[in-house]
């Protein structure tokens, strides 16, 4: 029984090591206050609505940290929907993560539920004009 705790303690700790190096390529989280004033303001926004502990939305916020790190001018928001849950009912998120494109007025021109690779999400935000 003392064995089988051991044995835990060291898949436990193992796993963490494993996390922390994996949330060092994600998108950091933006709080939402941060990325409201970029939106409207003539530039289109992407902005990732998910959480933290959402496995589909960490693999989507290493793809976006990867995209970013290609474009660092470009308007690119990871926001934690359960942190922030009046975000997810302004923009009427029912699943994550959710990609929304807002044009350089502020309207959702792209809606994207799910997980998305990067060559498909390079060529979304290049279309809508959000890479720079």
């Amino acid at each position: 029984m003392f064995r089988m705790f051991l044995v835990g303690i060291a898949l436990l700790l193992v796993g963490c090591g494993q996390e922390k190096a994996s949330h060092e390529t994600m998108l950091s989280v933006t709080p939402y206050n941060l990325a409201a004033p970029k939106i409207g303001r003539g530039q289109p926004v992407l902005l990732e609505l998910g959480s933290t502990s959402c496995r589909s939305c960490e693999e989507m916020a290493r793809t976006l940290y990867t995209i970013k790190k290609q474009h660092p001018r470009s308007a690119i928001y990871f926001i934690d929907i359960r942190r922030e849950r009046h975000v997810a009912v302004q923009y009427d998120v029912r699943m994550m993560p959710t990609q929304l494109i807002l044009d350089g007025g502020g309207e959702v021109v792209y809606r994207h539920i799910g997980p998305s690779g990067t060559k498909e999400l390079t060529e979304t935000l290049t279309r809508f004009g959000v890479l720079q």
